[in-house]
């Protein structure tokens, strides 16, 4: 009934369920990476963060793979492909103990859930065109909700037993296969190869041969260079921010607070999002504005000592991921030619991968090297330079007409 309420149509409430089953099975096992390589193989820290590496570039791979598969195969096959070598990673480093094969397993897993992620955005847009930003900030909200409870649940199993929690993601992966093959069916499913959508006002002002062209030039690839930048500094807050505040005195519960607080805020936010949403005229703006909110979180932490600072701080960069990270798939969804739309969904969620993997690296680098203002200082100038190419993808984007009315809103 709620559901209802929010106006979801039955296959988004399908898609948005198994989609937080799937990433509760994904998010037992990344937090746990360090852990198992540093303390159950025995291996310096280095080598944890070689293999977390490892495996953003294997999930980028998949990102980049798996959206023209959903163009090509229909969505449905792509994501059962994703799923079932997701599974079959988890339930082999269960069974199989040694640095090598935990290397193997991380890249079929990264490549596997790679594949799906490109769809699930594809399939949101897909089976309800009308709603756009609504469907993805549904498939945001449902991502955060599988990662506060996946990691909760994968670091109480692995206290029991590490081969535990890759189990248990395996029987999720699995489960989510199965919640695949028997839900995502129907019409509003029914997605064929390269598969044609409705041509709106603006799609058939285009023509077919300037649709075909839109890959080849820079609107999509600049979109997804501002995510890319984005992800590398917001990642700061998994990584160098931990430890700046650890240096500071704050225990590591407090800093684990903050994540309750992003969590919270998230849910609790949703209505002021979805009122901003509706009074912007432009998806553009939406985009634009998240930035801002993430440039300022960071001006906090230049100055921040105190405890509220860094609250003050997280919720800033919880409504600005709130605009920023569903924002982005709806613009590279609304500048899609027909048949591509899961290529462009691909593009933009390797830009995430990309930066998830850069960020930690680079930001590392800053934190051994220079002091945190130093460091906290060069991700505000990340932020604006993301905030930069977001304004001119904007300009590319509208193909010659007015900046913003290419990705002008629809109804939410």
């Amino acid at each position: 009934m709620a559901w209802r309420k929010l106006g979801y149509p039955p296959a988004l409430v399908t898609l948005v369920l198994s989609t937080v089953l799937m990433v509760t099975g994904f998010s037992m096992l990344w937090p746990l990476v360090t852990l198992y390589v540093h303390t159950r193989l025995g291996l310096p820290m280095s080598w944890a963060g070689a293999v977390l590496l490892i495996q953003s570039a294997a999930n980028l791979a998949g990102n980049l793979l798996g959206g023209p598969l959903f163009d090509s195969w229909g969505g449905r096959r792509s994501v059962l492909l994703g799923a079932g070598a997701a599974a079959l990673a988890a339930f082999g480093m269960a069974w199989s103990h040694g640095l090598y094969p935990y290397l193997a397993m991380t890249v079929v897993l990264g490549v596997g859930t790679g594949l799906i992620y490109p769809s699930i955005n594809a399939f949101a847009a897909h089976v309800w065109p009308e709603g756009q930003r609504a469907a993805f900030n549904a498939i945001y909200v449902a991502s955060n909700v599988g990662v506060a409870v996946g990691s909760m649940a994968g670091g109480l199993l692995a206290e029991v037993r590490f081969s535990l929690a890759f189990s248990v993601t395996g029987v999720l992966m699995l489960l989510y296969a199965v919640s695949v093959l028997v839900g995502m069916r129907g019409p509003a499913f029914r997605q064929g190869p390269a598969a044609e959508r409705p041509a709106g006002p603006q799609q058939a002002e285009r023509g077919a041969g300037r649709q075909g062209a839109d890959l080849l030039r820079l609107a999509p690839w600049l979109l997804a260079a501002g995510l890319c930048l984005d992800w590398t500094a917001y990642v700061q807050w998994q990584t160098t921010v931990a430890v700046h505040m650890q240096a500071l005195g704050f225990s590591i519960a407090r800093y684990s607070l903050l994540w309750t607080v992003n969590g919270l805020l998230i849910l609790a936010g949703q209505p002021l999002v979805g009122w901003l949403a509706r009074r912007m005229p432009a998806v553009k703006l939406q985009i634009l504005l998240g930035n801002a909110l993430f440039i300022l979180s960071f001006l906090l932490l230049l100055a921040a000592r105190s405890y509220s600072g860094f609250v003050a701080g997280m919720a800033l960069s919880t409504f600005g991921e709130m605009l920023v990270w569903p924002g982005v798939p709806t613009a590279a969804d609304r500048m899609a030619p027909s048949g591509r739309r899961g290529l462009y969904q691909g593009i933009v969620s390797g830009a995430g991968a990309m930066g998830r993997a850069a960020g930690p690296l680079f930001g590392g680098l800053l934190y051994d090297s220079y002091p945190t203002r130093v460091l906290f200082g060069v991700m505000v100038g990340v932020f604006a330079l993301g905030l930069l190419v977001f304004s001119v993808y904007d300009r590319i984007g509208a193909g010659g007409r007015p900046p913003g009315e290419g990705l002008a809103a629809t109804p939410q």
